[in-house]
């Protein structure tokens, strides 16, 4: 596990992190309280000089500076610990099927040793033989016992052991993966699912990507905790209106994708346009009570799959058509063209 403070070191980090976090323009969400957590748990050196570097250069620690820290310092840790995790349960499961192939073995070799027990004991024999054979047996019966004994013991350690990994493996994975504030996939999360769901498969299917216009100006004038708001509203419609056709992901500050399977550009477009009307119509307030807070409208492109293109460029094409719809004036929706000629 990355965080082995006790309770009352824990808590002692928390009194310490709430007052940096509020001399920095980032918002109070858990990104920045990673960053800061880290920071002064001192188990980060090279986040600390990065943080100091960036602090001395600009004074404040905004989202964007937060979202590149955590990517660059705290996500590649996790996912390096999902490796280390995923390794020791392999190193477990080796070690259970060396320890079986053993106990089966010592076992079938008893049942060999009682085959011939039972042949002697079927010939007219002495008393003197008759006290090897049942010496012999208790012996082997004794060795075939310890066997199996150690053999579930060693199941049983082995067991919680994969329990342990594989809480420890879940809470990598999700850090790893999971964008903290919104719950959609990260870039990194969104790559693994796309490689796993699409990759080599020729699936037709479309790529939405779909950026909140003018977010800066939003946070600037009504904060970062309605800025936060903003996100989680724009990533709530996009996941409910893309549904299970595909990975939907926050792969940006204020950027969102997600790619839907099996679905051409037409309908991709009307999906979109979903999204962009629940958004415009969509009222977010900063407190509950508090007056709801208008002209909140997000643009987005949309590039159709060509048979035997890649991910790469189906990813430039969206959003090479997002430019479009941010220079065409915003909140509106632009679908790439699909021939190779037009976007050479």
């Amino acid at each position: 596990m990355r965080y082995r403070e006790t309770r009352e070191q824990t808590a002692e980090l928390l009194r310490m992190v709430l007052p940096q976090m509020a001399r920095h323009a980032a918002g109070f969400h858990p990104l920045t309280y990673a960053v800061w957590y880290e920071y002064l748990a001192g188990i980060n050196p090279q986040l600390q000089a990065a943080v100091d570097a960036r602090i001395a250069e600009c004074g404040s620690l905004t989202d964007h500076d937060i979202f590149l820290l955590y990517e660059k310092f705290l996500a590649s840790r996790d996912a390096q610990t999902s490796t280390d995790v995923t390794a020791n349960l392999a190193r477990l499961v080796a070690e259970v099927d060396g320890a079986a192939l053993e106990a089966g073995e010592r076992v079938r070799n008893y049942g060999a040793e009682l085959d011939g027990y039972r042949e002697q004991l079927q010939q007219d024999i002495d008393q003197q033989q008759l006290d090897q054979v049942v010496q012999s047996l208790i012996l082997d019966t004794t060795r075939v016992r310890y066997t199996t004994a150690t053999f579930q013991e060693q199941l049983r350690r082995n067991c919680q052991q994969v329990e342990q990994l594989r809480a420890e493996l879940e809470i990598a994975q999700g850090l790893a993966c999971r964008d903290p504030l919104t719950g959609l996939l990260n870039r990194r999360g969104f790559d693994s699912q796309v490689q796993r769901e699409w990759h080599g498969k020729d699936i037709d299917s479309s790529l939405l990507v779909v950026d909140i216009d003018q977010f800066k100006s939003i946070n600037d004038a009504h904060g970062h905790m309605l800025g936060d708001k903003v996100i989680v509203a724009v990533a709530r419609a996009l996941d409910a209106c893309a549904g299970s056709r595909g990975p939907v992901a926050r792969i940006g500050g204020e950027e969102f994708a997600a790619l839907l399977l099996h679905t051409a550009g037409d309908t991709a477009v009307g999906i979109a346009e979903q999204v962009r009307t629940a958004v415009e119509r969509g009222r977010i307030r900063r407190t509950e009570g508090s007056d709801a807070v208008g002209g909140v409208t997000v643009s987005a492109g949309i590039a159709a799959w060509r048979v035997g293109e890649t991910f790469d460029s189906l990813m430039l094409r969206a959003d090479r058509a997002l430019y479009q719809s941010k220079a065409g004036g915003r909140n509106r929706i632009t679908l790439a063209p699909s021939d190779i000629a037009s976007v050479a």
